[in-house]
């Protein structure tokens, strides 16, 4: 039998999030400083962002984030897919000063990033990671490295590790906007203020995700395929969370960016199917994400609407937490009650969060160097 400790492992490190988060709120211009200096001395007008797993749904997010706050092109692209048929500036139109790498890691070991530091390296492009191992093989390769204050993760599937590092790169990239002058004080002090609010939303969606768990335990585990849909940047989320749910509890899930879920996988909707609809920021995406929500209702019983406590008002099914709801930092906090959800799955079928599953696969494949 699985002992008390294992069970909660993973719940625990999804509850210290928030401390982490306060954390690099108060260290914020020494976590953040190395990263607005760099792009402050350089013209920078492409970026690369480059993870396999969970990093690379972090890349997803961090591209439109930073187009939309630095008014720089960005590129998002599974490592190996990007170095082996992708590559840098394949057009020849951008000078080494005018590109950089980054590479939001977790160990740092994995191979599809360090290839791409290094082959950026070569070419005299800066490159910038966040990591866990500041004398790691990927940090070696770096301009410039920030370290997560999360610390390493007891249980195999990463949530503070990966939380932690969105936020700490988001918060990089607003305040680079700031220095930049390519966001009003308005907005930024918006940001900041989203910041702060994500200690207190996150911490909440734990207590209420576990809540909700509660009165709908039957149906959750009941379920033979989970699904979940998001649009914008949350897609990343929705790509994470499928990550999460199969790394934890080995069930069926699919995850959908909302449009391209109307292009064929509306058609295989069965009753019984667990939907999740991921209802973060406002505006038009918003809207129609509601919308598809009443119609997939009529095929199965067991959508669940996740969302800010108003949006999902005189809903039995929805669950709710206090969102802030701010551009691209939902990607953190709509990812929280997600985490919890694989956690409770995986604990109610027995599975060890600390225990790998096929570690022997992996481990034949090699797909990360030692440092």
């Amino acid at each position: 039998m699985m002992s008390a400790e294992k069970r909660n492992v993973m719940l625990e490190e999804i509850r210290s999030e928030p401390g982490y988060f306060e954390e690099c709120l108060k260290r914020r211009e020494e976590l953040t400083g190395d990263f607005v200096k760099l792009f402050t001395s350089h013209r920078f007008r492409r970026i690369y962002f480059s993870g396999s797993g969970s990093p690379s749904h972090a890349g997803l997010v961090l591209k439109y984030a930073a187009e939309k706050l630095l008014n720089i092109e960005a590129t998002y692209s599974y490592p190996m897919l990007f170095n082996n048929h992708e590559g840098l500036n394949v057009g020849g139109k951008y000078k080494p000063e005018e590109m950089v790498v980054i590479c939001p890691a977790e160990s740092g070991r994995s191979k599809g990033a360090v290839i791409t530091a290094r082959a950026a390296k070569a070419q005299g492009i800066p490159v910038v990671c966040t990591t866990l191992n500041p004398e790691g093989v990927l940090a070696r390769e770096c301009d410039v490295v920030i370290v997560k204050p999360s610390g390493n993760e007891l249980a195999l599937p990463s949530t503070k590790g990966h939380s932690t590092g969105i936020f700490l790169l988001l918060l990089c990239l607003v305040e680079t906007a700031k220095a930049l002058n390519t966001i009003d004080v308005e907005t930024y002090r918006a940001y900041m203020e989203g910041f702060e609010g994500l200690i207190q939303s996150c911490g909440a969606a734990v207590e209420r995700t576990l809540e909700w768990f509660e009165g709908h335990k039957r149906m959750v585990m009941n379920a033979p395929f989970y699904r979940v849909i998001s649009y914008g940047a949350n897609y990343g989320t929705a790509l994470e969370t499928a990550l999460k749910f199969i790394e934890t509890h080995k069930r069926l899930t699919m995850a959908y960016e909302l449009e391209e879920f109307m292009h064929g996988p509306i058609r295989t909707v069965n009753p019984g199917d667990c939907i999740f609809f991921l209802c973060a920021e406002d505006g038009p995406e918003k809207e129609r994400m509601k919308k598809l929500y009443e119609v997939v209702r009529k095929m199965t019983d067991n959508c669940v609407l996740v969302c800010g406590g108003a949006d999902g008002a005189e809903n039995p099914m929805a669950l709710t937490f206090p969102a802030v709801n701010r551009e691209f930092l939902t990607a953190v906090e709509y990812l929280t009650p997600m985490q919890v959800l694989a956690c409770e799955i995986g604990r109610h079928l027995g599975f060890d969060p600390t225990e790998g599953m096929n570690t022997w696969a992996k481990l034949a494949m090699e797909p990360s160097f030692s440092d």
